[in-house]
């Protein structure tokens, strides 16, 4: 009978670690198709913002599990809306009109809207030059209204940003407008020297891309995704892999 208490005592001790195992935190994050900033590869999740996270779950985030194949609007709706799964999208634009819809749980990259240009003997730096011009974009990118109130309205639509690259680089025409990391990527994606590629006029304020989710996300979860990235900050390596997608 002695025995059988002892037992019965060290699995009751026992017990509270597979709990905690079963229970560990784990964050389904949605992602759209947008190389380098995430987008998937060989069947994993890859990319800038992919990294940031995986990286920020050694510096004491939780686990991210990357869901790449949910329709994007779907996945802003699932987010936010509760449910059984604890969820977050990426990458996402921080806007005045998302401000007060989703909880922004840590920034992960800065990107520039600009024109690029190929095979011109100057960039385009001025908005009357480039409201004169085709200009390259990527079907329903949110640079298009950027583009349209500044009188920039000659634009060429393409599915994505490596068709876009493509079409610059057999001049259909000769000026593209899209994020800086984008743009670079996929024109060295197509094969093309970033060297040839001229940086042209901003367009827009700096696009702030984040880690966001639901306003019922727990504030506890939130804050360990925000202490990691702001260590991942402070010792350099955010940094770090920026500088391997460059």
């Amino acid at each position: 009978m002695k025995m059988k208490r002892i037992a019965l005592a060290a699995l009751f001790l026992v017990l509270p670690l597979f709990a905690t195992g079963a229970l560990a935190e784990k964050v389904v994050v949605y992602g759209l198709n947008a190389m380098p900033l995430c987008g998937i590869s060989d069947g994993k999740a890859v990319g800038i913002t992919v990294e940031i996270l995986q990286e920020a779950t050694l510096y004491g985030a939780p686990e991210f599990e990357f869901v790449m194949d949910v329709p994007w609007p779907r996945a802003q709706t699932m987010v936010r809306n509760p449910g059984d799964e604890l969820n977050a999208i990426i990458p996402f634009s921080r806007s005045p009109q998302r401000e007060d819809m989703f909880k922004w749980l840590g920034e992960l990259i800065q990107t520039q809207f600009r024109l690029y240009s190929f095979d011109r003997a100057t960039p385009v730096l001025s908005v009357e030059e480039a409201a004169s011009l085709p200009v390259g974009v990527v079907r329903g990118h949110a640079i298009i209204p950027l583009l349209k109130a500044l009188g920039i309205d000659r634009l060429d639509e393409a599915p994505d940003a490596e068709i876009n690259a493509k079409k610059l680089r057999h001049k259909r025409f000769d000026t593209i407008a899209e994020s800086d990391f984008i743009a670079l990527y996929n024109w060295r994606k197509i094969g093309e020297d970033t060297g040839r590629l001229l940086e042209g006029l901003a367009i827009g304020k700096l696009t702030r891309v984040y880690i966001a989710a639901g306003l019922h996300f727990p504030d506890a979860t939130a804050g360990k995704i925000a202490d990691a990235l702001k260590k991942m900050e402070q010792d350099g390596k955010v940094q770090e892999i920026l500088d391997r997608w460059r």
